[in-house]
């Protein structure tokens, strides 16, 4: 017989109901436990500083969108009129295919080159995103922006 069959035979009454509820109990002793390792090392620090430096760009950038919004300019107009709108606020879907390819609503015949490329960052690659950004020119159908920023 095992020592552990011979111990719980030799058990008393209350020291067998205390045996099974800690059985019932191991795995969520031991789920807590992980839990809480994982709330120890996930580094809240950064985290809590980058949603305030989030929200401090939301709040900054709040004029600007709704400048953008007013104007409503797309990218047909920009490219048309062109000295008219340059230096305008526009508030468009861009998809970013790499450093040098990105377009408006995801169409391929409406390319957009940025004027700071540094500024665009990698979590806008190969989806579409909603960014604010400044008409910097209009050369050959391709509209130069510059990079604000998300709201």
């Amino acid at each position: 017989m095992s020592i552990s069959r011979e111990i719980w035979r030799r058990a008393s009454p209350s020291n067998r109901r205390r045996f099974a509820a800690a059985r019932r109990f191991a795995p969520l002793a031991l789920g807590a436990g992980l839990f809480g390792a994982f709330l120890v090392t996930v580094p809240w620090g950064d985290a809590l500083a980058n949603m305030e430096n989030r929200r401090a760009e939301r709040a900054q950038l709040a004029p600007l969108l709704a400048e953008a919004r007013t104007e409503s300019l797309t990218f047909p107009q920009v490219v048309v009129s062109n000295p008219a709108h340059l230096n305008k606020v526009v508030y468009w879907d861009v998809t970013v295919q790499s450093s040098t390819a990105s377009y408006a609503d995801g169409r391929q015949s409406w390319p957009i080159v940025w004027t700071n490329p540094g500024r665009v960052s990698s979590e806008l690659s190969w989806h579409q995103t909603a960014v604010l950004a400044r008409v910097a020119s209009v050369r050959d159908d391709v509209v130069w922006l510059e990079y604000l920023g998300r709201p």
